[in-house]
């Protein structure tokens, strides 16, 4: 819902870019860019949105590629027994369609989201159309959901216990969706988020007091020129949800962004899940399938339990990623390897790691799973205090395994992260592993 943001500069059609509007200063806004015809709706704190105006916004939750999403008080008067408080998500005029993937799994008939895994699947409410001066947008009503699922680590007194039962919670989400013939196609941590709750008790003035008021830039264009009306006055900073307090944050989740959701048996021609997640046959074939969600499944996994990513990757690079994978998970097979045409940075033709002469160690880690699981700095730690945990990192950041659960744990990784899909588990089969029989409580 609130990710991820990608780079949507546009060209003219004789060349130079058609820069609308001065450079800005907020650290998480949408790219003001996009505030022209076919793009983001303009929207203000104050506005009212849908039917008789039902939907006040009143903060600002994210923004991605292609939405923005406000925090809004539902005035229905038939909402004041139910919830107080929604999320609208206002996509860009250009991606708005009837055939919305997010629409497509709401009105999905034989979706049953009662049976276990469904309580995971975050699905739009209801949904409205909305003219404006960029154009007609699909608007998404959801529920308010809190901070990312890293926020565990700094939120709960048993991050370790809750970390765990957050994996089984995901996996059953996912198997959910698989056993009904739908696959998520981004399946991320950043797209796993905890639930919020007793935020719908909250009065406006409680609610403006917790959360701060709205911190706002001016939109300059270029021209010195009003904005409007394509685009608005100011942007808004997106909230951090990071700092709500421990009281507000649950540990159940919500799975979140069907944008690039598809029919099992009818794959998408692309996906836009970064490369950090991508499958060995999505990165050398762009095959497209069960066996890119169950890949995304294992790097989740890992990173929830762990909070740091299994595979390390800063530039959205694809090589860096295919690196990583040969010390962890061996040589790839033909033709994938000799079709790699940056292998010769790291390996020799036997896929041994080659060694940087300046430090006489190998270019990159070389540590196995279940090392990079377990393995950890005995002088580093977090801060102490009442939110936060101690504990050792590993090489990569995170937080140690221990030695017994990284054993089966890695197990299961690797029962996952298999190049060949045949031999790649299914989410029936992960559910059923030790790991979560024995360490999940």
């Amino acid at each position: 819902m609130y990710e991820p943001d990608y780079d949507t500069d546009m060209q003219l059609e004789d060349g130079p870019l058609d820069q609308l509007y001065e450079r800005g200063w907020l650290l998480d806004a949408e790219d003001r860019e996009e505030y022209r015809p076919g793009g983001y709706h303009p929207v203000h704190i104050g506005d009212s949105l849908g039917t008789a105006g039902r939907f006040r916004v009143m903060h600002k939750l994210g923004r991605g590629g292609c939405a923005t999403v406000w925090l809004c008080r539902d005035q229905a008067p038939e909402t004041e027994s139910k919830s107080r408080y929604v999320a609208v998500k206002i996509i860009m005029a250009d991606e708005s369609r009837d055939t919305s993937s997010e629409l497509w799994l709401a009105n999905r008939g034989g979706l049953d989201f009662g049976e276990a895994g469904g309580e995971c699947i975050a699905v739009p409410r209801e949904h409205f159309w909305l003219d404006g001066p960029n154009g007609r947008h699909l608007c998404l009503v959801l529920s308010v959901l809190g901070p990312r699922v890293s926020a565990l680590w700094f939120t709960f007194k048993d991050p370790a216990r809750v970390s765990r039962d957050i994996a089984l919670q995901l996996t059953r989400g996912l198997h959910f969706l698989h056993k009904n013939g739908i696959c998520h196609g981004d399946f991320r941590p950043s797209n796993i988020l905890l639930r919020l709750t007793g935020f719908d008790n909250l009065s406006e003035q409680e609610l403006t007091d917790l959360l701060g008021e709205a911190t706002k830039e001016p939109l300059v264009t270029i021209s010195g020129e009003s904005p409007a009306p394509s685009g608005p006055e100011y942007l808004v900073e997106s909230l951090n949800l990071d700092l709500l307090p421990a009281r507000f944050i649950s540990d159940q989740i919500s799975i979140i962004d069907f944008g690039e959701s598809y029919d099992m048996h009818s794959p998408l021609a692309d996906l836009g899940i970064t490369a950090s997640f991508r499958s060995p046959e999505l990165l050398f074939d762009n095959t497209i399938g069960v066996g890119c969600d169950l890949w995304a499944l294992a790097c989740t996994i890992y990173e929830v339990r762990t909070n740091s990513p299994l595979f390390e990757n800063f530039m959205d690079d694809d090589d860096e990623v295919i690196m990583q994978m040969v010390p962890m998970l061996g040589k790839l097979p033909e033709p994938w390897w000799s079709s790699w045409k940056a292998r010769g940075r790291w390996y020799d033709e036997s896929a041994t790691p080659l060694i940087n002469p300046e430090t006489g160690r190998p270019y990159m880690l070389t540590d196995t799973l279940e090392e990079l699981l377990s393995e950890g700095d005995n002088s580093s730690s977090l801060p102490s205090g009442d939110n936060n945990v101690k504990g050792k990192r590993n090489k990569a950041g995170g937080f140690v395994v221990g030695i017994e659960e990284s054993r089966v744990l890695g197990g299961l990784l690797r029962g996952i992260l298999k190049y060949d899909l045949g031999e790649r588990m299914s989410v029936e089969a992960v559910l059923q592993h030790a790991w979560f029989k024995e360490w999940v409580r």
